[in-house]
């Protein structure tokens, strides 16, 4: 907290954020922070290497901790490991420096299910933001539709946004190699009982625009870690065929909206996603039989 702010009742949140050049998400973020009506937390902030304005952002508000490291020092699930580790306070809350919330009451939601005792954890909607890409405004629209979402769907979780205890993580650690390490700790949880539920109240302003390139390289890397994950196994016919079925959803939703433009770039954002989840399997397998 910032010393200018009246005296506030001891912290029981623990408010961690990523950041790597997120400018100028990071300065409406950390100014929604600052207006919640929850103020009983602290700022845990790691910063990987920016060079955009944002670790100045971050420093001039200032966090309660701050840790710097290199870009290439940067694997998700040991620095979400070590931010929690520097933590004392019973509640962790993940909100990535790139994701703004929508209003003032956004933190106290968002806990809420976790103190009445009703979820062991919770996630915030994500929203689109107003230049997202229509495809990808879709799929998020899709993706925290809560008719889409079941609180027990071991298939969906973000750590974007979320709160969970701090004795949750005690017994399930986020695993040291590879991405995707939000859905394998939520995996992790739900197998021990854990319950999830996404908190519609509680929502963030995120979405991320990719090249084709960066959404191959992205999606492959989730296509190695469902292979150890999920226990996915590649298959070019199942995946052609997902792949056709949500190009004739996204075709279909195109032409109700009136968007014909965007018809071109959808069926390469749908293709590009189906290939390369492929590819990252495909190749996670062929190694690990080099290895047997």
């Amino acid at each position: 907290m910032n010393d200018s702010e009246p005296p506030q009742k001891k912290a029981t949140i623990a408010i961690i954020m990523r950041a790597k050049d997120e400018m100028p998400y990071a300065k409406c973020a950390l100014a929604a922070l600052r207006s919640q009506t929850r103020r009983d937390w602290k700022l845990y902030a790691i910063d990987s290497g920016s060079i955009d304005g944002t670790l100045e952002a971050i420093k001039e508000f200032p966090p309660d901790e701050l840790v710097e490291i290199a870009p290439q020092d940067y694997e998700p699930g040991p620095v979400l490991n070590q931010m929690v580790g520097m933590t004392k306070e019973p509640l962790t809350v993940f909100l990535n420096a790139d994701a703004i919330p929508l209003d003032e009451h956004w933190l106290a939601r968002l806990i809420a299910p976790v103190e009445a005792g009703e979820a062991d954890a919770t996630m915030s909607v994500q929203v689109a933001r107003a230049d997202a890409d229509f495809i990808v405004a879709y799929d998020y629209s899709r993706a925290y539709d809560p008719k889409n979402i079941k609180d027990d769907n071991e298939d969906f979780f973000s750590a974007v946004a979320c709160c969970f205890p701090r004795k949750l993580w005690e017994k399930h650690r986020f695993k040291d190699k590879g991405y995707s390490e939000d859905l394998a700790w939520a995996r992790a949880c739900r197998r021990d009982g854990a319950r999830f539920k996404l908190v519609t109240e509680s929502r963030v302003e995120h979405s991320h625009n990719f090249t084709i390139p960066g959404l191959h390289r992205k999606r492959y890397r989730h296509g190695r870690a469902y292979v150890d994950i999920f226990n996915a196994r590649p298959s070019a016919i199942r995946q052609s065929l997902t792949c056709a079925k949500e190009m004739v959803r996204d075709l279909l939703y195109a032409i109700r909206r009136g968007r014909l433009d965007t018809i071109p770039f959808n069926l390469a954002h749908r293709y590009t996603i189906h290939r390369a989840l492929y590819l990252g399997m495909r190749d996670e397998c062929r190694e690990r039989s080099l290895h047997q």
